[in-house]
Order: structure tokens, then C-alpha cells, then sequence
């Protein structure tokens, strides 16, 4: 049990002599001998202590002194983190146990009786093992969903002239309308062709839908379900086919933060209260504080690939020690079990793009990963349609050297041809230097897998693999190759080589080779430069040699810094044995991105315009914006126009002459924080907070209202019955107001919120008053002051 005492109440002397040894009484010559009593155990003797262990304070505990043995609470070992040795036996004092300090290891105890404090020192092995892990983020509340309504465009308009034929002209767009609302986001897509065609190449207008998919996340179970048109999701082996029907199954992105892999764990030792600095390839990843004792760091972000990381432990008294260690992470291997699964039912999808509507046969598909252990993730799957089954394995395994080996089989049978297999093995190195990647995959000829035709064969054999080396002066050299051998084409083979490198002005020089070896013949080399400038520019020079032919340009391009500045680009060279320039212009403004390019050869000249943007309707309202591809919020500054709004600090729109802005870039299922350039406001504005936080659904709109207090503010001076200020600390209120006001010193009181004319009362112990205050004309540059204003009633 901790105790507070008042240590003067417990002098240093009364605490020494309870140390002193005990006196013996003395008797004269002839009395007579008293009795020999047998000897008694010297009584507890109880030691209220301010206590500092390993250096660290750690308030007054009431420690107890037996038989010269010094014994603590049982719950101040607790709060110390101490561990005792196995066996060791205390006692019961008033209710409480007590537990001997040399049952620790390593204990060592400096009694100060003068400042009634002991300096304990314990092993920094008995400490109990502080872990710096990785929190359970807590998910932030969902905002409410703002029902709405969007539209997305975009549109391309082309123009050519050919030499010795009509000029031509097409309209192309791209169009997606959406609904979101709490039960989840609908959206539908299509693009139209040929919608103004002219020329020798004129078709008829023709617009297709491409997808049609209802979105319904559950950020709660981190499980999404999509209704509609959709991909599947694929293995080690398998292929991505688009479908219309269901798809439901893990999606971790629902959670901010959320850490699926399985990440090492840096362990050290403090002799006192340290300060830890975590390096990882030599650079500084985090910095904590820890208490005494064995300490474990497992809560770094997701990281992948091998390296070294360095644990530098720093105490109280600027002692250091290092500790290296080597570790190996990477994101395909699951957390110890994690599962990550998904199912898919309904029907094949073909030529989309081409037909708006053509499904094939129906079929289902199953797939799971699971985190067995920390170095290893197994996978199944299954795929189930009418003419072909399929049943996959696979592992992906951390093994030593730092490599990442990834194994797979499967199994098809088509009802058409036979049964068929397929097989992949792979591993990875990902240093902080050196990096490199091998993989075979083979198949026998009758393999089918999902969406496949089967009159078209697999792949027999296809080998691909590829090393970097990097170096901080030299650059970067790359080598890589690829060799594929079909059933129904030859073996086609290619090397490769690369070379970059940092340059002198921040240019960076990169050289590329790549020879075909087997199959078609030829040798590729090209080098590029690119030089970055002031103002956002960068310009590009490159060359490039193939099948004797030899294409090069030079070209400048300068990027806006933000949205409503104009870039620009320009280009001229030769291509295909063809002089071409070109130019272009580009605009990103608040609610559209406009494109213009122009180019020429001495054959064609074509004319390039394009447009894109977006439509919302929420709450009532029509805005317009650029893409609406994110989650978006309307910000609601009742009666203030002209006022920027940001997202952290990035500015993503201003308030309209209702007060209300649109930002169509918001996060999804994270925490958003909305400022107000607080500049902008008039000084009579009377705000909460100029920045409040939201959090929105996947595409979804949420509404953020900045409540301000209307009217204007003046310095009020109040007078009562007798001719005197009103004093200070009485309250004053506008009427239909809840704000409260305090009366400060000669009775003067700043109050907000004023209209013209204004009914106010006064509170004073007890008593109150109801006055008029009427406002002067508006002077924007200074604050009106009004009185004396007579409060009657009221007495001191």
C-alpha cells in the first residue's frame, strides 16, 4: 500500500536512533542479579522514503527494516517493474505484503538519512520487459453520409489534317454517375465514340456501358461487397477476368494504419531511463522513450527487404550504448493469423469496352491466405465454371539469406480436353544495395484456367529474372532477362541492361540496352537525360537506336505548383523517320482540367482539346469541380464568402457567396482536418474552432458546418442605479443568445453576436436588469463602443 506522509513530521534523528543499538540496563553490587530473559527479535521499524530507483524517482512508499533486511510494498514492486527471484518469501503488514529488495537480483540499497531517501539499484535484467508495440488503432467515428448525387466527364476533341486527304474531326467521351447514400455508393460508366466524326475515317456515334457496380464497405469487419460489374482478385497463379455478380471479402484498407504483414522486433536493455533511436539502413526511423529494463520495439510502419538496424540507447547520464541487428520484412508474408480472403460468383465478362452487354457461362471462385507463421503466408484457391475447375497451393516463405521464396501448384480440368497442371516457383533479395528477383513458371498443354478459350494454349515455360546494384556515387546498373517458350509460337528470348546515374545539377543520366536473342533479332539502346529547372521545369533530351532506325527529341516541360496555374509542354525531334514537333497547354483549375496540344509532321497536323471535371448535387445544391474520385465535403461558413478552405495545408477551395465550399479530395475512413484561413475572417467573427475534423466513406460526402456566431461585436460600458461602473465578474446575455458575458473592469464588457438593436440582461448575486443596446453604423476598422448604458435595479 503507498503512503504519503509529511516527512517533517519523522525527524532524521528519530530515524537514526531507531538504528542505535539497544542499551542494557545496569544494576549496583548488591541488588540483586535480575533474571537472564532470553533474548527478543529487535521490533519492524517502519521507514517512510523517498525512493529513486536506477536513477529514476519514484514518489514517498513506507518501506519496512527486519532483522536488517529492508522489505517494500508488494505493489511497489509492481509499479517498479521489478521481478523477484523464484522462492522468495515475505510477510503480512496491516493488510498489505511486503516483499524483501534482496530478493531482487542485483540489489543494492543507500539509505540518506538526512534527506529520509534511498537510492536503490537493481539489475537492469530484473526489470520487467518493456514492449513498444504497435497500437490497435482505434477506427475514427464514420461522419454521417451526405446523400448526393455526382457526375464525372471526360471529353476529347480531335482535329487532323493529312496531306492529300479531307481533313477529319471526333468527339470522344468518357462519362461515370454516381449516387452515394449510408447504404453504400452506385456508379455506372460508359463512353461514347464517334460522337462528331467527320473525314475519311467517319463512323456512326456509338456509346457502350462499361460498369455498373453498387459498393458497400463494412469498415467495422474491414469486408467490402460489390454488386455489379467487377475483377477478380488473383493467387500466385490464376488471371484477372471481369464478371457481373457478387464479390465480398477482406480489404484492410478500411483500416487506417492497419498493418497486415509480419514485422521484426528490435530488442536492447537499459541500465536507467534511456532514450532509444531506432536506425534502419542508417537513417533514423523513430525515437521513444523507455524505462529501465529490457525493452522490445515492434510497432515500426510497413516496410519490405532486408537490412541493418542499428538500436541506440542513450541514459539520463549520456551514456551510450549500440546494439546491430539484421532483419528481413516483407508485405506479401501475413501477420501470425491474419486470413485474407474473398469469394466471386456470377458470369464472364467479354469485350468490354466493345459491348455493353455479353456474359459468358457462370462460375465461382474462392480464394484464402492465411498467416501461419511469422516467415510463412499459405494460399488456396478455387475456380468453378461449367467447362473448367481448377484447385491451386501456394506458400510464400521467408528463408534464409533474407530471400522471399514463393511456390505454387494447380490443377484444371476442362470437360472439352482433359485435365491439365501448372507449377511456379520464385524467390526475391531486396537489400538496401542489392536486389534481385528469379521465377519459373511452366504448364502442361491442355491447362485451362479461368476466361480462357480453350482452343488457345498456355505458356510452356516462361523464365524471368533480374539484379540491381546501387551505388551512392556510381548510380544505379540493372541486368534482367526473359525467355518464353509457347506450345503454339517459338521460344522468344531477351537481355537487358541499365544504367543511372545523379549528375551534377540534380540531371539524371539513364542508359538502357536490350537485345532479343532468340525469336525476332534486334538491339535496342537508348539514353535519356533530364535536367530539372527553376519554376518547375524539367527538360528532357533522349535517343533511342533499334532496326536501323534512330528516333531522338528534346523537350521542356513546366508543372503548375498548385491548382489554377497554366503548365505547359513543348517537344521537337525525330520519330520514325519523321521531323515532329509538338506543344501543348494544360490548366487545373477548381472546377476543371482543360488540355490543349498541338502537333505537326510534315505528313499530319493535329489539333488536341480536352476536358475534365465533375458535377455534384448535395444538400440541395449544384456544384461544379474537378473529378469527383475521391470523398468530397461541403463546408458550410454561414455568411462568409470569399473564405479559403484547406486540408491540412493544402488549399482546396474558397466559400461561395452562400458561405459554402465544395473539396472533392478528402481520404476515405481517416481523420480529415478542415481549417479556415483564419486571416480571412473579419474580426467580429466568432468561431469555436477554425479547424474541425471529419471522417468520410469510400466516395461518400460529408457535410462540416463551421457554426458562427452572427452580428457584430462592441465594447459595452454599464453604469448602475448610482452612477458607478458595474462590477466586475457580473454577467451580461443577449436575448435569444445562450453566449454568456463577463463584466471586466470600470463595467466595461466585450460582447459578440450584436445586431443593431439589442435586449440585454445583467446578472449580479441574485438580482439582474434588462437594458437596450442600440449599435452604431458599421466601421469596419474598429471596434464600436456603446454607453454609458443604465442598468437599473441592480445594488452592489
Amino acid at each position: 500500500m503507498r503512503t504519503q506522509l509529511t516527512l517533517q513530521a519523522l525527524s532524521a534523528l528519530s530515524l537514526a536512533a531507531l538504528y542505535l543499538p539497544t542499551v542494557a540496563q545496569t544494576t549496583t553490587p548488591d541488588a540483586p542479579a535480575a533474571p537472564i530473559a532470553q533474548a527478543t527479535p529487535a521490533p519492524d521499524k517502519l521507514l517512510p522514503l523517498e525512493v529513486t530507483v536506477n536513477g529514476a524517482k519514484m514518489g514517498t512508499w513506507v518501506l519496512i527494516e527486519r532483522a536488517g533486511v529492508l522489505y517494500a510494498p508488494k505493489e511497489a514492486l509492481e509499479e517498479w517493474r521489478l521481478q523477484l527471484r523464484p522462492g522468495v518469501q515475505g510477510f503480512s503488514y496491516r493488510g498489505s505484503s511486503y516483499l524483501p529488495l534482496a530478493g531482487v537480483p542485483g540489489y543494492n540499497a543507500k539509505i540518506d538519512f538526512s534527506a529520509q531517501a534511498v537510492d536503490l539499484v537493481f539489475s537492469p535484467q530484473s526489470f520487467a520487459a518493456t514492449r513498444l508495440a504497435q497500437g490497435i488503432t482505434d477506427k475514427p467515428v464514420l461522419s454521417p453520409v451526405l446523400p448526393s448525387v455526382f457526375f464525372n466527364y471526360d471529353l476529347n476533341y480531335t482535329t487532323s489534317a493529312l496531306r492529300g486527304a479531307p481533313d477529319s474531326r471526333n468527339l470522344g467521351a468518357l462519362t461515370e454517375l454516381g449516387v452515394s447514400t449510408r447504404l453504400g455508393v452506385l456508379t455506372h460508366s460508359v463512353v461514347g465514340r464517334n460522337l462528331i466524326s467527320s473525314g475519311f475515317a467517319a463512323e456512326p456515334a456509338q456509346w457502350t456501358r462499361l460498369e455498373t457496380t453498387f459498393t458497400r464497405d463494412f469498415p467495422e469487419h474491414n469486408h467490402t461487397l460489390r454488386i455489379g460489374d467487377a475483377s477478380t482478385r488473383t493467387g500466385l497463379l490464376g488471371r484477372n477476368v471481369y464478371f457481373g455478380g457478387l464479390q465480398y471479402g477482406s480489404n484492410f484498407a478500411l483500416t487506417p494504419g492497419f498493418v497486415g504483414q509480419t514485422l521484426p522486433a528490435f530488442t536492447g536493455l537499459s541500465a536507467a531511463p534511456s532514450t532509444v533511436e531506432l536506425y534502419v539502413n542508417d537513417v533514423l526511423r523513430q525515437v521513444s522513450s523507455v524505462p529501465t529494463g529490457p525493452f522490445t520495439i515492434d510497432n515500426l510502419p510497413s516496410f519490405s527487404g532486408a537490412g541493418e538496424a542499428r538500436v541506440v540507447v542513450r541514459d539520463l547520464l549520456g551514456r551510450e550504448t549500440v546494439v546491430s541487428q539484421s532483419f528481413f520484412a516483407n508485405p506479401q508474408l501475413l501477420a501470425v493469423g491474419l486470413n485474407d480472403w474473398g469469394v466471386e460468383v456470377g458470369k464472364l465478362r467479354r469485350d468490354l469496352g466493345i459491348r455493353s452487354q455479353n456474359y459468358g457461362p457462370a462460375f465461382f471462385t474462392g480464394t484464402w491466405r492465411r498467416g501461419v507463421h511469422k516467415s510463412l503466408t499459405l494460399e488456396g484457391r478455387t475456380e468453378v465454371s461449367r467447362d473448367i475447375k481448377t484447385f491451386s497451393l501456394g506458400a510464400i516463405a521467408a528463408l534464409p539469406g533474407a530471400i522471399l521464396g514463393r511456390a505454387a501448384v494447380a490443377g484444371s480440368r476442362a470437360e472439352a480436353i482433359g485435365n491439365g497442371s501448372q507449377w511456379l516457383l520464385g524467390a526475391d533479395y531486396t537489400g538496401s544495395d542489392i536486389s534481385a528477383s528469379l521465377q519459373a513458371q511452366g504448364a502442361t498443354e491442355k491447362l485451362r484456367q479461368l476466361g480462357q478459350e480453350l482452343t488457345a494454349p498456355p505458356t510452356k515455360l516462361q523464365l524471368a529474372g533480374n539484379a540491381s546494384y546501387y551505388h551512392e556515387r556510381a548510380g544505379n546498373f540493372g541486368v534482367g532477362f526473359v525467355t518464353q517458350t509457347r506450345y503454339d509460337s517459338p521460344r522468344a528470348s531477351t537481355l537487358s541492361a541499365s544504367y543511372s546515374t545523379r549528375l551534377p545539377g540534380k540531371a539524371n543520366l539513364t542508359v538502357s540496352l536490350s537485345r532479343a536473342v532468340a525469336g525476332d533479332s534486334g538491339t535496342s539502346v537508348g539514353v535519356t537525360l533530364m535536367v530539372p529547372l527553376e519554376k518547375n521545369i524539367l527538360a528532357t533530351a533522349s535517343v533511342d537506336h533499334r532496326s536501323n532506325q534512330t528516333d531522338f527529341y528534346a523537350s521542356a516541360t513546366q508543372s503548375p505548383a498548385q491548382d489554377g496555374e497554366l503548365g505547359w509542354r513543348v517537344l521537337a525531334g525525330r520519330q520514325q523517320d519523321r521531323n515532329r514537333a509538338e506543344g501543348g497547354l494544360f490548366y487545373a483549375g477548381q472546377y476543371a482540367r482543360l488540355t490543349g496540344d498541338l502537333s505537326a509532321s510534315p505528313d499530319q497536323t493535329a489539333l488536341r482539346l480536352g476536358a475534365s471535371g465533375g458535377v455534384l448535387w448535395a444538400d440541395g445544391r449544384l456544384f461544379a469541380s474537378q473529378r469527383v474520385s475521391d470523398s468530397f465535403a461541403l463546408v458550410e461558413v454561414a455568411g462568409y464568402p470569399g473564405i479559403n478552405v484547406s486540408l491540412g495545408s493544402q488549399l482546396q477551395g474558397r466559400t461561395d457567396a452562400g458561405g459554402v465550399a465544395m473539396m472533392p479530395r478528402l481520404l476515405a475512413y481517416q481523420s480529415n482536418a478542415v481549417r479556415l484561413d483564419a486571416s480571412q475572417l473579419p474580426i467580429s467573427a466568432e468561431l469555436d474552432s477554425i479547424e474541425l475534423t471529419t471522417v468520410p466513406a469510400w466516395r461518400s460526402g460529408v457535410k462540416v458546418v463551421f457554426p458562427v456566431r452572427v452580428g457584430r461585436g462592441a465594447l459595452l460600458r454599464i453604469v448602475l442605479d448610482d452612477g458607478e461602473a458595474a462590477p466586475a465578474g457580473a454577467t451580461v446575455q443577449i436575448d435569444g443568445d445562450k453566449q454568456e458575458f463577463y463584466v471586466a473592469r470600470r463595467g466595461e464588457a466585450f460582447l459578440t453576436g450584436l445586431l443593431p438593436t439589442n435586449r440585454i440582461t445583467l446578472k449580479w448575486n441574485g438580482q439582474q436588469c434588462v437594458f437596450e443596446a442600440a449599435l452604431p453604423a458599421a466601421n469596419p476598422d474598429e471596434i464600436a463602443r456603446v454607453g454609458p448604458l443604465l442598468c437599473k435595479g441592480v445594488k452592489r
